[in-house]
């Protein structure tokens, strides 16, 4: 029997989470298990964007998954990646200390718990190869490039590669083919 990659493991749990029927019981769920579906998003969106040539190339440096949210999401994206690398780099959880400091980052996820500040931080990115990531209504329409949504007890995201293309990334077809809903119209 082949021994599967941790993160193959991930991988195929958050697939199950995302395909499996949920009954009565599991659509009680935690939160935690929610978080653990939207690290794991996290860590697979790093594999099907493409940042800027000086990003993707630079020689040192973490590959930076950066979190305005809360400690319980902060904890489940620390179980995911902790070990992992992106494109031979290491992937480090890192909160950013200001709305500009955030620029440093590859990923920013803005939780729901952070909403107020969304604004803010989005603009602060706006011309930074950052792919900006929220948990919020409408968050795509708002200037983000992935909003996440539950819809029939499942964790699911909308996409907005025009949001992203303006801030130098490319989105794979192959993670917009998975996508919910994907916005082709130009952000605020």
């Amino acid at each position: 029997m082949a021994i599967l990659t941790r993160a193959m493991r991930l991988a195929l749990a958050a697939a199950l989470l995302l395909i499996g029927s949920l009954d009565g019981r599991a659509a009680q769920r935690t939160s935690t298990a929610e978080d653990d579906v939207k690290a794991t998003f996290l860590y697979n969106f790093a594999r099907f964007v493409d940042w800027p040539a000086e990003i993707e190339h630079r020689a040192s440096g973490d590959f930076r998954i950066c979190t305005v949210t809360d400690a319980a999401f902060d904890r489940a994206l620390d179980r995911i990646v902790t070990g992992e690398r992106v494109r031979s780099r290491a992937i480090q959880r890192y909160t950013p200390r200001s709305p500009e400091d955030a620029r440093s980052c590859q990923i920013l996820f803005i939780g729901r718990t952070r909403m107020k500040d969304s604004d803010r931080y989005i603009a602060a990115v706006r011309s930074a190869p950052v792919l900006v990531v929220g948990e919020t209504p409408g968050f795509v329409t708002q200037g983000g490039h992935i909003g996440f949504v539950i819809e029939d007890n499942r964790v699911k995201f909308d996409a907005n590669p025009k949001a992203a293309a303006e801030a130098g990334l490319s989105v794979s077809s192959k993670l917009l083919r998975v996508a919910r809903n994907v916005t082709k119209e130009r952000t605020r």
